[in-house]
């Protein structure tokens, strides 16, 4: 089962925006990275209002790197409930992306994203978002299975770690080599122009 809002072989790309745009930003994250929401504090909410005003579609790509290594679920389980965000809509989506981000347990070993109970708690926070549906595919683990092939896929991309952000072809380095962002909003703005 796959969620909506997602494009690519299996479905294993989230979007937002028009996905018939001519230009592409990627952005690689991981739910349980601090680095990652680091980046989500910075820019992501730069990143959605390009996406609005049709400069780019955004596409997700998403790692579980700390499921992996310190253990637990959390990465995982968190992009299993941003996919049953998608389904609610493209705005739910990118609330609870933020969300997420910013209620993101720490120390990284802590694995509360791996609790439905607490995703659960976090989408309380998204207008619009809890509904029976939404609640039951979260309670339900409905798209962990989609989650892991999400994940699994990340390897493709060739990157070490995350976050990372690509413009089309060209890589935006975004943060620095311990994972605080190095970008302002105008500064990415001024490295997208010259992309």
């Amino acid at each position: 089962m796959v969620p909506a809002q997602t494009t690519g072989s299996g479905g294993t790309t989230l979007y937002y925006g028009d996905t018939g745009n001519a230009h592409r930003l990627q952005v690689f994250l991981e739910l349980r990275d601090r680095a990652s929401a680091h980046l989500a504090a910075s820019l992501l909410d730069t990143f959605r209002d390009g996406a609005d005003a049709g400069d780019f579609v955004l596409e997700f790509h998403f790692a579980a790197v700390m499921d992996d290594t310190v253990g637990g679920s959390g990465s995982r389980r968190a992009l299993a409930a941003l996919g049953a965000a998608a389904d609610v809509g493209a705005g739910p989506f990118m609330d609870y992306l933020g969300a997420l981000f910013a209620a993101q347990p720490f120390p990284p070993g802590d694995d509360g994203f791996g609790v439905p109970a607490h995703l659960l708690s976090v989408a309380g926070t998204v207008a619009g978002l809890r509904s029976a549906d939404f609640d039951a595919k979260v309670a339900q683990d409905v798209y962990n299975t989609w989650a892991a092939e999400v994940t699994g896929a990340f390897a493709s991309f060739g990157l070490v770690g995350t976050p990372a952000v690509r413009y089309d072809d060209t890589v935006i380095p975004v943060v620095n080599v311990d994972g605080t962002a190095v970008m302002t909003p105008r500064e990415f703005a001024e490295q997208l122009a010259s992309a």
